[in-house]
């Protein structure tokens, strides 16, 4: 079921977005402010966020922004100015698109159901797992972004970069900054163990496999990113 948060400080305005989005096949949550809608995060991950430029904690800008930043997900900004400039500043600060208020509830479903079917293309030829090793940051199948210490991005840059080829313990030794070890070191099996135990979730493992005599592989699609940060 396509999940949807909306994200507003009036009640009157998201029950009838909620009440027309849930008859129409979407699970739907509501925030009143931006501490709610983080609270929510906890339990729900929605995969569109309906936003409210104006909220009594913090800009829907700001908002917009932050998420972008660690979440893969699609927002549409809501706002009763609709002049150029304030889409502009929406659109800069991470908005997938903009809509004026008061919002027609058939073009919002319109504008809902376009983005729903570019993430699901989007997501057909993406790789379930990115690295990038510039920002030191994991992507999980789940669309979060997580932040490496320097020993996971490491070990993770090796592994990646030779998905679906075993790497040699050797190998990643010399990727943790040791040259020379005894076999009998387990420092490594210990690293190893903390990352899977880390990037293991209800609906995904990471995928590192342990080649018996040899060392580790990561058996999936993957991508390695080295984009420069903003």
């Amino acid at each position: 079921m396509f999940r949807v948060l909306i994200v507003d400080d009036e009640t009157g305005f998201r029950q009838p977005i909620n009440a027309f989005l849930t008859a129409n096949g979407m699970q739907v949550k509501e925030a009143g402010t931006a501490a709610e809608m983080d609270a929510i995060f906890i339990n729900f991950t929605p995969e569109i966020v309906l936003l409210d430029v104006n909220l009594p904690d913090e800009t829907g800008l700001d908002i917009a922004y932050r998420l972008k930043q660690t979440r893969d997900i699609d927002i549409i900004m809501l706002s009763a100015f609709g002049d150029v400039g304030h889409r502009i500043n929406g659109l800069t600060a991470g908005a997938d698109y903009y809509l004026p208020k008061p919002v027609d509830l058939r073009e919002l479903l319109a504008v809902i159901l376009s983005r729903k079917d570019r993430r699901k293309k989007d997501k057909e030829h993406a790789a379930l797992w990115i690295l990038d090793v510039s920002m030191w940051l994991l992507t999980t199948p789940d669309g979060i972004r997580h932040k490496l210490t320097k020993n996971e991005r490491s070990l993770l840059n090796v592994l990646i970069s030779k998905a679906g080829h075993s790497v040699s313990r050797q190998q990643l030794y010399e990727a943790l900054g040791v040259s020379e070890y005894q076999y009998e070191n387990r420092s490594l099996d210990v690293q190893i163990a903390r990352i899977r135990r880390r990037f293991t979730a209800d609906s995904y493992t990471i995928p590192i496999k342990t080649v018996h005599n040899v060392g580790y592989l990561f058996n999936e699609k993957a991508l390695i990113e080295r984009r420069l940060p903003d």
